[in-house]
Formats: structure tokens, C-alpha cells, sequence
């Protein structure tokens, strides 16, 4: 795609801030939560969420005759996700309604997971009808704003992500008695073929039961769709909840659990809806050079050639050993590496570096993958106790130099690919990173964390 997605490096910081005076929930004259239409189906330009129809009203109707529970102070009035797929791009929309009902203020909070790798476009709050649009901030200037706001009297919040937790989006608001609050986050996401199909996951977390819960996945594709498959991940308990209506280039997911299939049991108060909704799909495929779309000046080639022989790989393992792995984390290395190795084909090549303030090989030179060098290397993990510091650079730079060595004696074959996979859990304790530019030229470098 000529033109790409860029998602900020930099932690998320989203300012909710009045450029007049200090920012004061109203708590009166505003209308209450509207009911929502049925959802109908659009075209594909008219696909938005259904407006509210400003109807007001003084309380929560019970109209559909169902009940939650009103022992939680803050009443989940509505969770409402969705999607829409077009020619493999997904735009997402999650909104979460919620009523603080009772006497005292309340914290409300917005925690959501997006695919890492997604693009938030957009995120607003609304508190009793008036509307707070975020920012992004490089986070060194957000942290100021924030503070900046803070000691003005001003309320602001912010929304951190880790670097390497990306895919938590999580926000929070103290609200008073009676007010109303509505959380929407807008992301947007390229979706990639493997294993023979698209794959688009919402992952499900209202935290309680709530009155409308309702998830709509619309999908486009142009070439036609040759399956739709929509498989159980909440192990039964939402059996033949989801609607799904397929047509040739269009299909739609309806997921719309009522309050009492949401309960984990008849009379539990706790929501069963805890985890990712996952919808997969494929293409027609032609037997020519892929598919080519133009819209807007840009253009999105789509090609996935079949039949093609593996690509013979020349890897080396480099493995974090160092005391900070010790438990958990070496157990589940262990783990993954023993399924790597399986997956590996005769015509690869391998070894593997296990480091901590020194650097081991199990081999010195790459080995042909067969099985019985598979089950010695994993019987060589399997053995690893961690202790010690975090040389890094030099685990790296023995890496680059058996492969070196294998090519400068003709050992690898011109066809195959050469790899390191770092797999590791954090920044090196013992000397720094240093310049590793000798030899990277075909060189790929991945780095791995089994564990998060």
C-alpha cells in the first residue's frame, strides 16, 4: 500500500482539557441516554453507528424487559462495537455507555484491547452532553500538559501504553451522582493472510453486565468471499448467539448476547462476555498476478501466490539466560523454543547461543535441521539454568559471526535466508549495544518475547 499507517512509538496521551475555565461536570438540563434503533443494513458509506433520537427521559426504561442488577453504583447501559471490513482494511468503533446511580461520585473506567499494530484515529469522551476530543502527545509534552492542568483545577487524563504493550488502550474519569458518561475509541488496521484465510479479532471486555451489548462486523471484498467461519472462543457458553448473513462480496456478524445469556449462570451478577470475538474469512483467488485496487489516487496491490516451495532458512537462536529469566519465563522460553524447532524443515540450517554476562553455543557451526539434532538442542534448552547479567552485544556478535563464517566457506545455500532470533526480556545490564553494522547487510534480526 503506497500510503501506510504509522502508529506512534511514543507513549499515548490523550488531554482532556476546557481552554476556557476549569472544567465542571453539569449535572442537570442535559437529556438522558437515548434508546438505539435497530441496526439495519446500510450501505457501505452509511455504516456508522445509528444517532441517538434525542429522546428524553428521567430514567433507565425497562423495556426489554430485562434487569441487571443494581447493586453496582455505575450501570453499563450500553457496549456497542463495530467493524467494518473493506477490500482487507478494518475500521473499528467501540462504545461504552455507562449511568453513575449512586449518591456519591464514581469512578468510571475505559479499558479496552486493540490489535497491536492498529491505528487509533480517534477518541472522545462525553460526560452529561459535553464532548472532550483527545490529543496525541509525545510524552514528555503530554506528562506537562497533564500536569500543567492538574494544578489549574482543570480535570485532565491521560492514556499510557508501554512500547511493548501497545495493544491495552485504558483510561479513567471520577464522575458525580447522576451523571452519564460515554467512552468511544475509533482504530483502524491492515489485515493480513495466514494460514490460508483473514482473521479480525474484538476482544470483549464491558466488565459487567450490561443492558445493550451489541457487536456488528460488516465485510466487503470486491473479489468475493469463498468462506466465512466464525468459530466458538467463550467454550459454548454463547452458542448460536452469533447471527451470520453471507452473501457474494458482502457478509455481516451480528453478535448480540441478551442480559441473561451474558451471565456466567442464571443467577450470577459477574458477565460471561470476557474475551475475543474472532471472525475468518478468504478471498476468491484468481490465477494471475493478484488483485490491483485504485481508489482516492492510491492504489493497493493484493497478491498471495500458492504452491511456492519453503524458503530454506540458516537461523541462529540467541537466548537470554540471564537471572532476570529465571521461573516463569524460562519455563514458557523452553516452551517455545521446543515448538519452534519442530516447525523447523530438513533443508534449514540452525544453532543456538544461550547468553548471560558470557556467551555459549551449542553448536559453533549451523547443523542440517534433522531430527536427531532437534532433539539434542532441545534437550541442550531444556538444561539451561539462568543466573547472571545480560551481555547482549556480545551474544549477538557471536551470532553474526557463525553466519559469517558459513558463508564465507560456501556452507549456505544462495537460494536460503539468514535469521537471528533474539529471544530475550529486556535491555542488556552488562557493557551497551554496540555497532553491529559488519554483516547485517542479508541479515534479518527478530526479537522475540514468549512471555508478555
Amino acid at each position: 500500500m503506497s500510503s501506510k499507517m504509522q502508529r506512534p512509538v511514543c507513549l499515548l496521551i490523550w488531554l482532556f482539557l476546557l481552554e476556557a475555565q476549569a472544567f465542571e461536570i453539569p449535572i442537570n438540563g442535559n437529556s438522558e441516554f437515548a434508546e438505539y434503533s435497530d441496526l439495519v443494513e446500510l450501505a457501505p458509506d452509511k455504516l456508522p453507528f445509528v444517532q441517538e433520537n434525542g429522546r428524553h427521559q428521567r430514567s433507565l426504561p425497562e423495556e426489554s424487559g430485562e434487569e441487571t442488577d443494581t447493586v453496582d453504583p455505575v450501570t453499563l447501559y450500553s457496549y456497542k462495537v463495530q467493524s467494518t471490513i473493506t477490500s482487507r482494511v478494518a475500521t473499528t468503533t467501540i462504545q461504552s455507555k455507562l449511568v453513575n446511580n449512586s449518591p456519591l461520585p464514581q469512578s468510571v473506567v475505559f479499558d479496552v484491547q486493540i490489535p497491536k499494530g492498529a491505528f487509533i484515529s480517534n477518541f472522545t469522551m462525553t460526560v452529561n452532553g459535553m464532548t472532550f476530543t483527545s490529543s496525541i502527545k509525545e510524552k514528555t509534552v503530554g506528562r506537562a500538559l497533564y500536569s500543567q492542568a492538574r494544578a489549574k483545577g482543570k480535570t485532565a487524563g491521560w492514556v499510557r501504553s508501554r512500547t511493548l504493550d501497545m495493544e491495552n488502550f485504558n483510561t479513567e474519569v471520577n464522575i458525580p451522582p447522576g451523571a452519564k458518561v460515554q467512552f468511544e475509541l475509533h482504530y483502524q488496521e491492515v489485515k493480513w493472510r495466514k494460514l490460508g484465510s483473514y482473521e479480525h479479532k474484538i476482544h470483549l471486555q464491558p466488565g459487567k453486565l450490561a443492558k445493550h451489548l451489541e457487536v456488528n462486523v460488516w465485510i466487503i471484498e470486491p473479489q468475493g468471499m469463498r468462506f466465512l467461519h466464525v468459530p466458538d472462543t467463550f467454550e459454548g457458553h454463547f452458542q448460536g448467539v452469533p447471527v451470520i448473513s453471507k452473501g457474494q462480496q458482502k457478509a455481516h456478524v451480528s453478535f448480540k448476547p441478551t442480559v441473561a445469556q451474558q451471565r456466567k449462570c442464571p443467577n450470577c451478577t459477574e458477565t460471561a462476555v470476557n474475551g475475543e470475538l474472532v471472525v475468518m474469512y478468504d478471498v476468491n483467488r484468481e490465477e494471475k498476478a493478484g488483485e490491483l485496487e485504485v481508489f482516492n489516487g492510491y492504489f493497493v496491490h493484493f497478491f498471495a501466490p500458492e504452491n511456492l516451495d519453503p524458503i530454506p532458512k540458516n537461523i541462529l537462536f540467541v537466548i537470554d539466560v540471564s537471572g532476570s529469566m529465571w521461573g516463569i519465563k524460562m519455563k514458557q522460553t523452553v516452551e517455545a523454543m521446543k515448538t519452534i524447532l519442530d516447525d523447523l524443515r530438513t533443508d534449514d540450517q540452525f544453532s543456538v547461543v544461550d547468553f548471560n554476562h558470557n556467551v555459549r553455543t551449542w553448536r559453533n557451526d549451523l547443523v542440517s535441521a534433522t531430527k536427531t539434532q532437534i532433539a539434542d538442542a532441545k534437550r541442550y534448552i531444556e538444561k539451561i539454568q539462568p543466573s547472571g547479567g545480560t551481555n547482549i552485544n556480545e551474544a549477538l556478535l557471536r551470532a553474526i559471526f557463525i553466519l559469517n563464517e558459513a558463508s564465507n566457506m560456501g556452507l549456505l545455500n544462495p537460494d536460503s535466508v539468514s535469521l537471528i532470533i533474539l529471544v530475550s526480556d529486556g535491555d542488556p545490564t552488562v557493557a551497551a549495544m554496540g555497532e553491529m553494522t559488519a554483516g547485517l547487510d542479508n541479515l534479518s534480526i527478530n526479537h522475540f518475547f514468549p512471555y508478555l
